[in-house]
């Protein structure tokens, strides 16, 4: 999932150069078209939805969850950001709401067989 979210950077990094083609005709001072202008419009817009798309989701899906020894009482979150750097958050035992204490044991292994799960933490606007 994070290499998906990460690679998606890069097609839209394509989609942002196409910008240039629009801009290189303006330079060149040759008229452009309103069907230009409406296209480079649209790659502009979809260009900031899948930043904030990028931004939002790689901040949900973690990496990995450790107990750090150099802070007992805590849990160590890691997940990628924007830019695929490394983000260790920490948080108390206390803020992190039991995911699957109401679940039966079947309905718990099920859960734990699936391969993204949701946990609450009561400090932080993620899950």
């Amino acid at each position: 999932v994070f290499r998906v979210l990460v690679r998606l950077k890069i097609f839209q990094l394509f989609g942002a150069a196409g910008v240039a083609v629009v801009v290189n005709t303006l330079l060149s001072g040759a008229p452009v078209e309103p069907m230009q202008v409406g296209v480079l419009s649209a790659l502009v817009v979809g260009c900031g939805v899948a930043s904030l798309s990028l931004w939002y989701f790689s901040r949900r899906y973690l990496g990995e969850v450790s107990l750090p020894a150099a802070h007992p009482g805590h849990a160590c979150f890691s997940v990628l950001d924007f830019w695929g750097h490394r983000e260790d958050n920490l948080v108390r035992f206390e803020d992190i709401e039991p995911t699957m204490s109401a679940l039966s044991p079947a309905a718990a292994a099920d859960a734990a067989a699936q391969p993204l799960i949701p946990v609450r933490v009561k400090s932080q606007d993620r899950q």
